[in-house]
């Protein structure tokens, strides 16, 4: 497993041995694996800085940890996306598993995905499994027979990688979907001093970037929307309260101070 950048970290004595067989496709490697017990780290060196990963496994005693982010669909089907913290593998019983590596470059076009905006339903049985059958009849074949270059079943194998990466990952929710998602959560929380774009985005799901993109898909910023709501509520609480201090009504709209309420009343005027 050296070739692979692979290294067991732990093995029980009990464990039966490790039986791999991988076929290697230009920038694509495929293997079906029997892994026994064990725990393997995946230290990721330069050269591995850019692969993504896709794996399938037999059961779910398989475990995936990362400082990164794992896609993970009931414990069967993962992808280790781009990134350079090392990643460890951990079979609590011996496992049979499906595992692409690709360079990301080659999830181009329609097999484009997004790591940060993974799909919400888990994807159907009767969509992967047909890949994964073919990735293990892959291997079984006499690597030597596998032309490296271009070749009908080497096109339909790398094709095969890609379709896999999207279909774990699914398909992101859209923009349109995620503002209304912010929109809602703005409108609900926006009393609170602690209501930020990072917390949003972790009520989510999803990466402050892609709040921002789909705030600014819709010309504005999560600044100016939870400014607005806040206002709106400030000037509705003085219409029905008269005599609330202006303070409280600072406070009460999430503004948290007076001077924050005046603040953002000037930077409105402004705009």
């Amino acid at each position: 497993m050296a070739s692979a950048n692979i290294q067991f970290s732990e093995v029980p004595e009990e464990s039966t041995e490790l039986r791999a067989n991988l076929v290697r496709i230009g920038q694509f490697l495929f293997a079906h694996v029997r892994l026994p017990a064990s725990t393997v780290v995946w230290p990721r060196d330069e050269a591995s800085h850019k692969r993504v990963v896709v794996i399938a496994a037999e059961g779910t005693g398989l475990e995936i940890h990362s400082d990164s982010p794992i896609v993970d669909r009931r414990s069967s089907w993962f992808v280790v996306p781009p990134g350079t913290d090392p990643v460890t593998f951990r079979a609590s019983e011996a496992t049979e598993l499906v595992f692409v590596s690709l360079d990301e470059t080659e999830l181009v076009g329609e097999r484009q995905v997004e790591f940060e905006r993974i799909g919400d339903e888990d994807p159907a049985d009767s969509v992967l499994r047909p890949l994964i059958s073919f990735v293990k009849s892959l291997c079984a074949i006499e690597p030597r027979s596998i032309e490296t270059g271009v070749s009908p079943l080497g096109d339909a194998a790398c094709e095969v990688g890609r379709a896999l990466v999207a279909a774990v990952v699914g398909e992101p929710p859209r923009r349109a979907e995620v503002f209304d998602e912010v929109m809602r959560i703005v409108l609900q929380d926006y009393s609170s001093p602690h209501l930020s774009l990072p917390a949003v985005a972790r009520a989510l799901g999803i990466s402050v970037r892609t709040v921002q993109s789909s705030l600014s898909a819709h010309g504005t910023t999560f600044s100016d929307e939870l400014r607005t709501v806040r206002l709106k509520a400030a000037s509705e609480l003085r219409a029905q309260n008269p005599h609330l201090l202006l303070a409280d009504v600072a406070k009460l709209a999430g503004f948290g101070t007076r001077q924050s309420l005046y603040r953002a009343m000037r930077k409105k005027s402004h705009s």
